[in-house]
């Protein structure tokens, strides 16, 4: 065994509920390894693996006992196999889960076969009782050339509704050829929502503790909070499903910890609540429910890696200085909480695909414009904040070549410049940001796949065009539009990296896609990759909150949503709000007057020229195939599932197609798309 191997399961092993075993020729089970059903022994949260590379796997199961109080241990034995009867096992191994890790099992298998599907079973101890069958495989070698296809997914609020999609995904997986079929799923974040009022089809029991934020909604306080919360979401039978059809990979974004997190601060009321127990809980139970393998993690020969298996830390909420974007501000509770785990960590799928993932949360500074500035200027803590605003606060002091200005105005305001002396902001921090420079240089992929959790693109809105006394907005600061800097430093590096770049990202609850520029500041840049964010699987849609935050009455109502029957349009509500992000708010004030599309576009010209589609009422799910080719996607859009349903798979409403191939003479790529299938959103349709 190669000494890293040793060191890796060495420290494997220490971690709480993480076991280790190696895979040998085949061999008949023992007998007590052999269920006979016992109902008192169950796993009400099923099975699922992670993390797969070209000879192992991560295994998980949460096991509960009827007839034994819940701090007893329970004996277990891992099985896994080419055949999905057992009747010959790779590996078997005997593991005890305990209380400490809420009853989770976490197992390494190693020396497996590569890019071979496999099965793998929990028995308990005396062989009474079995999971479900899990079914997963293992990555090709970085040699191989073949086709990589996986799906993701993002935002699966509970109580917004139940989780049909991945039916739909596993009827048309299990109906698929075998060199069609997927390789594994990627999850972008916002796998469960810390705190109660996301919706109304289902409900989350109370938190066992109390959960109570001073008058607002209860959220998730401690480490049996977020349990509670993995245990719930885990109950949903299609959700189930999927983990045990595919590995999954993870990546985090807020809610697994707090709305709109930064480092280990919350921002319910001031931007920076101190929130260091909460996030040293919350990383407690994504790394007991999440098969992710962290620490001594392999990534590519010859690379470094900073994940890291989540370890206890004693922690106090101490205030945090939301002025300070120097980096990681180094409050000693604050360190001790973002360094209990590390997650970033990059995967190689063969000759093609090189896949980063990034956590965007725990390493980066507050947001650019500080909440009460921010309500000042919009009404809200961090959206349709000015662009102007964005650039000179997240510039700091870097702003117009090192002279900042003491203001700025906007409209009839004018605001102090409170980041006059900043350094500028960050997404990534410091080491994971050279981490991923690193990464991103050193692959020999055809393919550089970058998942995480918020959109890279601008999505902005030019107010101005339709209101004299308005500017150019950018949707929400919680993205990388509010991380300006820093994105034309990655993106600028891409370019002279000659690197094909394609990002993967969630969160803001619509579907849209279009081409990466360096900037996004000057026509005629040479795009250098394209984004494809996906929608939730269960969470509201953008146009959905935005219709509800917006008064029928208000001048900018057409830009989000209007009757269509006054101008001849056959429906009672126009999805505007597309139109808006790629034409340009006068396009759908426009449209709204005439209902007449020719018209609104040739009125329009908006600030997102780099966008190629938009579905901003969409709920649903992505599917990619990477080749030597190019990048296939395809962004699968369902209505809103908020009744349950078992197995009939969930009605798709659309696909829309893009590909992306390597360009020859004036661009690196060259994006094609959509080709719409089923009832195109607006204004993909005309009258």
């Amino acid at each position: 065994m190669p000494s890293s191997r040793r060191a890796f399961l060495k420290t494997f092993l220490s971690g709480t509920g993480c076991f280790a075993a190696a895979a040998a020729f085949p061999f008949a089970p023992s007998e007590p390894a052999r269920p006979n059903g016992d109902a008192d022994v169950h796993f009400p949260q099923g099975v699922a693996s992670g993390d797969p590379t070209p000879d192992s796997i991560l295994l998980w199961t949460r096991v509960q006992r009827a007839d034994a109080p819940t701090e007893h241990p329970v004996p277990l034995v891992v099985q896994v196999s080419r055949r999905h009867d057992f009747g010959t096992v790779l590996a078997e191994r005997a593991l005890t889960v305990t209380a400490a890790s809420d009853h989770t099992a976490r197992v390494f298998v190693h020396d497996l076969p590569s890019d071979s599907v496999l099965f793998y079973r929990f028995l308990a101890g005396d062989g009474a009782a079995a999971s479900r069958r899990g079914r997963t495989r293992t990555a090709p070698s970085p040699d191989a050339d073949r086709p990589v296809r996986f799906a993701y997914a993002s935002c699966q609020a509970y109580e917004a509704g139940y989780y049909g999609v991945y039916r739909t995904l596993i009827n048309e997986d299990k109906e698929a050829p075998p060199e069609e079929k997927l390789d594994f799923v990627l999850h972008l974040g916002d796998f469960i929502y810390e705190g109660l009022g996301y919706g109304d089809a289902r409900s989350v029991p109370p938190f066992p503790s109390g959960g109570q934020h001073g008058e607002g909604t209860p959220h998730a306080k401690t480490a049996n909070d977020y349990r509670h919360l993995y245990r719930t979401y885990l109950s949903d039978p299609h959700l189930q499903a999927a983990r045990a059809r595919w590995p999954f990979l993870h990546v985090w974004d807020d809610h697994e910890f707090t709305n709109d997190a930064w480092q280990s601060a919350a921002t319910y009321d001031s931007g920076a609540d101190s929130a260091q127990s909460r996030k040293v809980a919350a990383n407690r139970a994504w790394f007991e429910y999440i098969p992710a393998r962290l620490s001594d993690h392999e990534g590519d020969e010859g690379g470094t890696s900073h994940a890291q298996d989540f370890r206890p830390a004693e922690v106090t909420d101490a205030p945090l200085d939301a002025s300070d974007r120097t980096g990681l501000v180094d409050e000693p509770n604050n360190r001790a909480a973002v360094e209990s785990m590390s997650i970033y960590r990059n995967f190689q799928w063969g000759r093609h695909l090189e896949l980063v993932l990034t956590d965007g949360r725990s390493y980066r500074t507050p947001h650019p414009v500080p909440p009460e500035i921010n309500q000042k200027l919009s009404g809200s803590d961090r959206y349709l904040t000015p662009l102007k605003a964005v650039e000179v606060f997240d510039a700091g002091r870097t702003y117009d070549d090192g002279h900042p200005p003491e203001t700025i105005e906007i409209g009839d305001q004018t605001i102090p410049n409170v980041r006059r002396e900043s350094a500028p902001g960050s997404m990534l921090g410091d080491r994971q940001k050279e981490w991923w420079k690193n990464t991103v240089a050193r692959s020999t992929a055809t393919w550089t796949v970058w998942g995480h959790g918020v959109p890279l693109m601008p999505m902005r809105i030019d107010l101005g065009a339709v209101d004299p006394d308005a500017q150019t907005v950018v949707m929400t600061t919680d993205t990388w539009d509010g991380y300006l800097t820093e994105r034309r430093e990655l993106l600028s590096f891409v370019q002279d990296a000659d690197t094909r770049l394609v990002s993967l990202s969630g969160d803001n609850h619509n579907s849209f896609a279009g081409l990466l520029h360096p900037t996004f500041e000057s026509a005629g840049e040479t795009p250098i990759g394209a984004e494809f964010s996906v929608c939730g699987i269960s969470s509201p849609s953008l146009f959905r909150a935005f219709v509800q935050a917006m008064s029928d009455d208000s001048p900018l109502r057409p830009l989000i949503a209007f009757d269509g029957r006054p101008v001849d349009l056959d429906v009672e509500q126009v999805e505007a709000l597309n139109l808006t992000f790629l034409d340009g708010a006068k396009a759908s004030a426009t449209a709204a007057r005439t209902g007449n599309l020719d018209q609104a576009k040739e009125a329009g010209g908006g600030p997102n020229d780099h966008l190629s589609y938009v579905d901003s009422n969409a709920y649903g799910i992505g599917r990619v195939t990477v080749d030597a080719r190019g990048v296939d996607v395809e962004l699968i859009t369902t209505p809103p599932l908020v009744t349950p349903q078992r197995e009939r798979e969930l009605e798709v409403t659309r696909r829309a197609h893009f590909t992306l191939r390597p360009a020859s003479g004036s661009g690196t790529v060259a994006l094609e798309g959509p080709e719409i299938e089923g009832e195109p959103p607006f204004p993909f349709w005309s009258k």
